[in-house]
């Protein structure tokens, strides 16, 4: 059953499941499942230890383990901004600098585009920076949670980030696959750019939404709510970060701007410094060979730390708090992030047994010889979107596609140039759509956290939006060809 059609019953089961029950914990387990039966010849005890062994692995994981501590720790750094005042100082400043729903959803997209070196990070920082000023006007937490994830990926893919590094790598890989030689990476990466149109064209949708508020499907019903009831999230959602409620009330002590601010500038800074030093430290020239060599999960929790950190500072330099209160702020801010973690563990788990059934092999194998190279743009980009929606990975997906796409299209062509461009940016777009709209991927659910959103609340309202980009990019790659 591996590379065949019933390898995408893992995926499909959690994804259809995650729709139906809005249980997504219970939904990516029985996917899991799903894909233990199929490699055990639907033997259930061999499939239960199979799920509960792709689970561990998945926690015991360098990288994903870093990300797990950056959750906890993060959930520490807000918890300290909630319960020092910062969150009631940067409202307070809202009502007098942002005076209007249209300010602070511009505000919001803007500073998405500004934070591009990391697609973690701006979901971090935009969402921790944005959202009591969301609550303070009454715009819905699906509206938020659409924004950061809009501007995330979408964004990290055109500047100078560890993507853009990642990408050049893909694409040598693709080129080394075709025998094209006289191209370098760097000139055929930027080539690509006009061809990435899902992005392109996501960044510029969530600018029109921000500025015209031309809402539709699900999420006008939500921001519909939030206006007329005041209800920035719908009765009986389960937001994966819900600060007021776990938290309580902050202290009862004059807020201080500093509180917030502070902790959220060592966030920033520590993260790029992080940023830096790993990759010089790992080898490097330029800034961007140094960003392909950065170990961002290191980068991105030393930021959460430092961020932690300068909580327990100003809590006991300030005097707000004893040592008992700090301590138990650390603990609480911890607890605030263990259903997210939970969600987390269970998508990268979900995303090993897509491998292990070899699903990506399936979906490729199905494109069919003899193509018309006017259909393959569109073709690939489809492709991606539905490996990366099953599997919860656009890098993943990257690594797969773009060593095939790109020898396909030289096949077809023999023009090296259209060839490496075309294909690139078809690849890097299905990637992201898919990975976009996936409810299985992290991005998606660091942008539930982040917006302290109901996370399928965030995928259903969010989906319409992504799919109607995804068309006009499908159009005009069929256009083009």
């Amino acid at each position: 059953m591996v590379g065949t059609f019933w390898s995408i019953l893992p995926p499909l089961v959690a994804i259809v499941l995650s729709f139906i029950t809005k249980n997504v914990i219970l939904s990516l387990f029985l996917g899991i499942l799903t894909g233990g039966l199929l490699l055990n010849n639907f033997n259930p005890f061999s499939a239960v230890v199979y799920s509960l062994e792709k689970i561990a692995s998945s926690v015991a994981d360098e990288w994903n383990a870093k990300l797990l501590l950056f959750n906890l720790i993060m959930g520490a750094g807000i918890a300290f901004i909630w319960r020092l005042g910062g969150s009631k100082a940067l409202a307070d400043w809202a009502r007098t600098k942002i005076k209007t729903k249209r300010s602070a959803t511009v505000w919001a997209w803007l500073l998405g585009v500004i934070v591009f070196f990391n697609d973690y990070v701006n979901a971090a920082i935009v969402g921790n920076v944005t959202r009591d000023i969301f609550e303070e006007h009454k715009i819905s937490r699906e509206k938020l949670s659409y924004i950061l994830d809009s501007t995330s990926a979408p964004v990290a893919t055109f500047f100078i980030s560890d993507w853009i590094a990642y990408q050049l790598g893909m694409i040598q890989k693709g080129m080394e696959s075709a025998n094209i030689k006289d191209i370098s990476s760097l000139s055929a990466f930027f080539g690509s750019i006009p061809f990435n149109l899902y992005c392109l064209f996501t960044v510029v949708f969530v600018g029109v939404i921000a500025f015209t508020f031309w809402d539709f499907g699900p999420m006008l019903k939500a921001e519909l709510r939030a206006q007329k009831e005041g209800k920035t999230k719908r009765d009986g959602a389960m937001p994966l970060l819900d600060v007021g409620f776990e938290l309580g009330e902050p202290i009862e002590k004059r807020p201080m701007i500093i509180t917030f601010v502070l902790p959220i500038l060592a966030l920033i800074g520590v993260t790029i410094w992080g940023f830096y030093y790993t990759g010089a430290k790992a080898g490097g020239n330029t800034l961007i060979e140094k960003l392909g060599n950065a170990d961002a999960a290191t980068a991105l929790l030393w930021g959460a730390f430092a961020m932690m950190f300068t909580g327990i500072v100003l809590a006991l330099g300030f005097k707000l708090m004893d040592i008992s209160e700090t301590f138990k702020t650390v603990v609480d801010g911890f607890k605030l992030m263990l259903l997210a973690c939970t969600i987390l563990v269970l998508a990268w788990s979900i995303g090993s047994v897509t491998k292990d059934v070899d699903l990506s092999g399936f979906v490729v194998s199905s494109i069919k010889e003899g193509t018309s190279f006017a259909l393959v743009p569109g073709i690939i980009f489809v492709v991606g979107a539905l490996i990366s929606f099953a599997t919860g990975t656009s890098w993943g997906t990257m690594a797969i596609l773009t060593p095939i796409a790109i020898p396909i299209a030289y096949k077809l062509t023999g023009d090296a140039w259209l060839s490496v461009t075309v294909m690139s940016g078809a690849v890097f777009a299905g990637s992201i759509f898919g990975d976009h709209c996936s409810p299985i991927s992290d991005t998606t659910v660091l942008s539930s956290i982040f917006a302290s959103c109901d996370h399928m609340d965030h995928v259903n309202t969010q989906m319409p939006y992504a799919v109607f980009t995804a068309l006009i990019a499908f159009l005009m790659y069929i256009i083009y060809g």
